[in-house]
């Protein structure tokens, strides 16, 4: 692996010496079959993705209407979804049938285009610039494209195209403060195959592997001035590393006690640092809980239950004081908490999908 040392100095990528994960010796009690991510079974599914950043007003509007439609006239809006290919079939009877997906929009949005990335997408990213958005594969590839669609670049080396796991998480490099022009063309990306990676997307190198082979790293965050990369996993873990001299500083997790819950029980699948308090972070996960923690104690400080995460589902919007969680289920998918207290303060689809 090389180095790239005019973006983070004399660090050098060691990615050559992983195990495979899926030997007799790894065991993960909380695990599901690992689904052939990287095997197409001839499907072709394009997703749909626009761009959103105006958080705020989806918070705004949700709390002023209980059951009304989202509306964010003239902002740009992020969405992913997976759809079948377009296609016509003729019935027997020579009637043309019309297969083509069908999209459902709610509120003032538009599709401005659908992009096919010939895998399934995990995970998608607009950069801070909101110029480019990444996209991660099943097959461990990451894909950049203008705003427009336009393909830019594509992010692989020895280790992806040699253990071909799904990137389950992405985040942009977006410290404004930071003068050097090189790093704020980096982004971090974890993978089920135990690495985790900072790439340089304009000349596709990756820079820097943290080696993470004894779990599965399903999620990541910067803190809020970038020098903390916060890693959780598989092991209901977090790792928290200094960002710039690449060590590790500390593992964050539950105690061995029954009678306090003071971490997670099952896999972390999203973690979010607050916007403004760069030593706290949020994580969620399959134990349907969202902790609260700081980066220099050992424990969770705080918890709330309800949330069943299972992906990049987590956000905070300091202005409003309000956590935003998406779970993974046909009911109280959206939900909005008061981020002082936990409190449930809106449920729109408490019903309904």
């Amino acid at each position: 692996m090389s180095t790239y040392n005019n973006v983070l100095g004399n660090f050098i990528s060691h990615a050559d010496d992983l195990s495979d994960l899926d030997n007799d010796d790894y065991e993960d009690s909380g695990s599901e079959p690992e689904p052939q991510m990287g095997i197409k079974n001839n499907i072709n599914k394009p997703s749909r993705i626009n761009r959103i950043d105006e958080r705020t007003q989806v918070v705004q509007s949700l709390s002023n209407e209980r059951h009304g439609s989202f509306s964010l006239a003239g902002s740009d809006i992020s969405v992913a979804t997976t759809t079948s290919t377009v296609r016509t079939r003729r019935t027997s009877t020579n009637k043309v049938v019309d297969n083509t997906p069908k999209y459902s929009i709610l509120g003032d949005f538009e599709l401005a285009n659908v992009i096919d990335c010939e895998e399934y997408l995990l995970c998608c990213k607009y950069s801070p610039y909101g110029d480019v958005f990444a996209v991660g594969l099943g097959n461990g590839t990451i894909k950049i494209f203008s705003k427009a669609g336009q393909f830019q670049y594509s992010l692989a080396d020895n280790d992806t195209k040699t253990r071909r796991y799904p990137v389950t998480c992405l985040r942009f490099y977006a410290n404004k403060d930071d003068v050097n022009v090189d790093r704020k063309k980096m982004l971090a990306a974890t993978y089920t195959a135990g690495y985790v990676k900072i790439w340089h997307y304009t000349t596709q190198q990756c820079v820097f592997t943290f080696d993470e082979k004894d779990r599965q790293p399903l999620a990541l965050d910067f803190n809020s001035n970038f020098t903390r990369l916060f890693v959780a996993g598989s092991d209901c873990a977090i790792n928290c590393y200094d960002f710039g001299t690449k060590k590790l500083l500390r593992k964050l997790q539950a105690s061995d006690s029954r009678e306090v819950m003071d971490g997670h029980k099952n896999r972390i699948h999203a973690i979010r640092s607050h916007p403004t308090m760069e030593a706290v972070f949020l994580t969620g996960g399959w134990d349907q809980t969202v902790h609260y923690w700081d980066e220099r104690t050992e424990r969770s400080q705080k918890h709330f239950s309800g949330p069943h995460l299972c992906g990049d589902a987590l956000d905070i919007v300091a202005e409003n004081q309000v956590i935003i969680t998406g779970s993974w289920r046909s009911y109280s998918t959206l939900q909005i908490w008061d981020f002082s207290t936990g409190a449930l303060l809106k449920d729109p689809f408490q019903n309904k999908a």
